[in-house]
């Protein structure tokens, strides 16, 4: 059994500088709210950074991949054997979250938690298999 131990995060709760972010937010040259989730995410950052000019330095965009036991039923657009291709696909740079991050100056990682396939080690690829997918058996929904 793998123990995962994980860091305690501290809460994101200040009220204080969530005002002043918020404010600060607010007062760019835009109507109020006119960018909707961004302006939630920029707030978002900022609280975790706990800082009123958020920064982001060498940001990351991390894709987890595993294949999952329920694909072998049928309820998946695509087979199991797809999933290793895709990551090979990932790290290669011709799948659309590969474009976008390299757009965006995002340095690319995928993370295999649990891909049943076994993969040469490479930069930019993780691995961290829980398993090798999850079991096939038929599951009893309630």
């Amino acid at each position: 059994m793998i123990q995962l131990q994980l860091p305690t995060i501290d809460p994101i709760g200040d009220a204080a500088l969530a005002g002043r972010l918020q404010q600060r937010i607010d007062r760019l040259t835009k109507p109020v709210g006119s960018l909707g989730r961004i302006e939630a995410l920029a707030l978002q950052i900022g609280l975790i950074l706990r800082n009123e000019h958020p920064r982001l330095v060498a940001p990351q965009m991390l894709v987890f991949a595993a294949d999952h036991g329920l694909a072998a039923q049928g309820v998946s657009a695509y087979p199991s054997d797809v999933t290793w291709q895709m990551v090979e696909n990932f790290l290669a740079g011709g799948a659309a979250i590969s474009v976008l991050a390299e757009q965006h100056s995002l340095a690319l990682h995928v993370v295999d938690a649990g891909v049943r396939h076994r993969f040469e080690p490479r930069p930019r690829l993780i691995v961290r298999k829980v398993g090798d997918g999850t079991p096939t058996r038929r599951w009893a929904w309630r």
